[in-house]
């Protein structure tokens, strides 16, 4: 999203509503994850002595795959965003972003926000079982019938360890 700073850039402390609901201009995330539907923000934008502040949140819909079992997962995220940006060059020498002109666009802190609070593991329940190792049924819908006391054939030497 690209916001036109003109009419709070020059004043100290002046701020302006910033709201939108718009498609991201891009859908894939991280490891597979990927926007459902549009991204919804809405917060303020303040001119903190030449650096703005955005703060706000951010809604949006995502869709992976289940960590465990694989099933398609879709799940909600509401973040909540403090970010600031300058027009000097070291911007990134201060764990700032950078804008240029009277265009502020929030893209790159938007989405890495977004990476951020994904989790690292998204399951489709709490309770998922996931898949057998041996055979790969899925765990949830039906019980396999392979045994959990064989040994793997690669480490069978390890078995008379405590012998």
């Amino acid at each position: 999203m690209k916001v036109n700073v003109s009419d709070i850039i020059r004043v100290n402390g002046d701020s302006m509503q910033v709201d939108f609901i718009e498609e991201p201009t891009e859908k894939e995330l991280v490891n597979g994850c990927v926007l459902s539907d549009k991204v919804q923000f809405s917060g303020t934008l303040t001119n903190e002595l030449g650096s703005l502040r955005l703060e706000g949140r951010l809604q949006l819909r995502y869709s992976c795959e289940c960590f465990r079992c694989l099933k398609p997962v879709s799940k909600d995220l509401n973040i909540k965003i403090n970010e600031s940006f300058t027009s000097s060059d070291n911007a990134e020498q201060n764990d700032l972003y950078s804008f240029e002109g009277k265009i502020l666009d929030t893209d790159k802190a938007l989405r890495d926000n977004i990476i951020l609070n994904l989790p690292m593991q998204n399951l489709c329940s709490e309770r998922c079982k996931g898949l057998c190792e041996k055979c790969g049924a899925n765990l949830n819908e039906m019980q396999c019938k392979c045994e959990d006391d064989e040994i793997d054939p690669r480490l069978e030497g390890l078995s008379k360890f405590f012998e």
